[in-house]
């Protein structure tokens, strides 16, 4: 729902930003569950749906409110999701090549 929400308006997106929520989604997509290897494994699609959801989230934030970009930086952003460079789903690596290129 917020992947949706937050591809379709800047305030939802800011909102994110400032209330600090771009952070515990961070925190989640660390989670050692979350692994390239545990995403590349076909038994894990949940997991895969969940990490490409809260990665697109993140990616329509950083793309839509002005202040994300520092905001991630400060949250390393772009270290958490580079362990996702190595997932081979397709759409979990999109989000991933999107978000890094962005927040950089």
């Amino acid at each position: 729902m917020m992947w949706v929400l937050s591809d379709k308006s800047d305030d939802v997106c800011l909102r994110i930003i400032q209330t600090n929520l771009h952070a515990d989604m961070l925190k989640n997509l660390s989670w050692e569950m979350l692994s390239a290897a545990a995403l590349n494994d076909p038994q894990h699609a949940a997991m895969r749906t969940v990490v490409e959801a809260q990665n697109g989230t993140l990616h329509n934030v950083v793309r839509r409110a002005e202040t994300a970009r520092a905001a991630f930086r400060k949250c390393q952003a772009v270290d958490v999701v580079q362990r996702f460079r190595d997932v081979t789903e397709y759409p979990v690596n999109l989000h991933y090549v999107s978000c890094v290129s962005l927040a950089q």
